[in-house]
């Protein structure tokens, strides 16, 4: 029993470090990683620590790699930089709006859409930069942090050619449509709610007793601008707020955990 206990955590060690390396030699590129392969093993010599449950914590290993001074940028002169983007979510308005958002945060304001495919996979979004650096990817991330998804995986291809699996699930919208004047449970969140308050002039958030929610609320419009945050670091079991006009999306979290508000929330939606 313990030798079989050994041979798995053995093997489940080296799973780990399969996939961290896979993820590392994406990142770097095939020839990058095999010439720095000595030192990527020194520092990520404690592989738990790069991981997100079962998955490569993408966001960390970026960190990681830049502190080293191991991601290079900087193009000797302008080049045409390829971006591409791709996810599974159901709502590519958007997750186009939420790249442009990151990447216009970060400076660059006039990227060319190259390609949009959408097919059974999901979505694919493609544009061109012309630049003289490449997009540092661990400000990018950041910033589709602040947004509520994250990079699950990314892969560079040469200096000009980066592709960004990112999970944006968080933003599914619930209910799918307004729902007026009728109170809605929502059950437990597995991430933030999003809620469709477009023609609607105020919204009520309940919690029950049994949560312990600090309201973290913010209003975009349709093109994902923020027009309000509502912040409060002390408990709340009822909000009444006023809709933000041209407001399209609420999205609802606890400024500290999502765990504080497992009991779920209810809302009231009236124009």
């Amino acid at each position: 029993m313990v030798r079989t206990f050994v041979v798995l955590s053995l093997l489940l060690s080296f799973i780990n470090a399969s996939a961290l390396h896979v993820e590392l030699e994406n990142i770097l590129g095939q020839n990058s990683y095999l010439a720095k392969k000595k030192f990527l093993k020194i520092i990520f010599k404690d592989q738990q620590k790069f991981y997100a449950g079962s998955q490569v914590d993408i966001h960390k290993v970026l960190s990681t790699l830049k502190e080293n001074n191991l991601i290079r940028l900087d193009f000797k002169k302008s080049r045409t930089l390829h971006l591409s983007f791709a996810t599974e979510q159901n709502n590519p308005l958007i997750f186009i709006k939420m790249i442009q958002n990151s990447l216009n945060t970060l400076g660059y304001n006039t990227p060319v859409t190259e390609k949009v495919m959408r097919d059974s996979s999901g979505f694919l979004y493609k544009v061109i930069l012309k630049t003289s650096s490449a997009v540092d990817p661990v400000l990018f991330a950041s910033e589709l942090k602040k947004q509520g998804c994250y990079i699950a995986q990314m892969k560079r291809y040469s200096k000009v050619n980066w592709r960004y699996n990112i999970n944006i699930f968080d933003i599914d919208i619930v209910p799918t449509e307004t729902i007026f004047n009728k109170k809605m449970v929502l059950k437990k969140p597995l991430n933030p709610y999003w809620i469709d308050v477009e023609r609607a002039k105020t919204l009520v958030v309940s919690s029950s007793r049994s949560n312990s929610w600090h309201p973290y609320m913010v209003f975009y419009d349709r093109d994902l601008k923020i027009l309000d945050t509502i912040s409060k670091e002390i408990k709340s079991y009822n909000e009444k707020l006023s809709i933000p006009r041209n407001a399209k999306y609420v999205k609802i979290s606890d400024i500290y955990t999502l765990e504080n508000i497992k009991r779920g929330l209810s809302i009231y939606i009236s124009k």
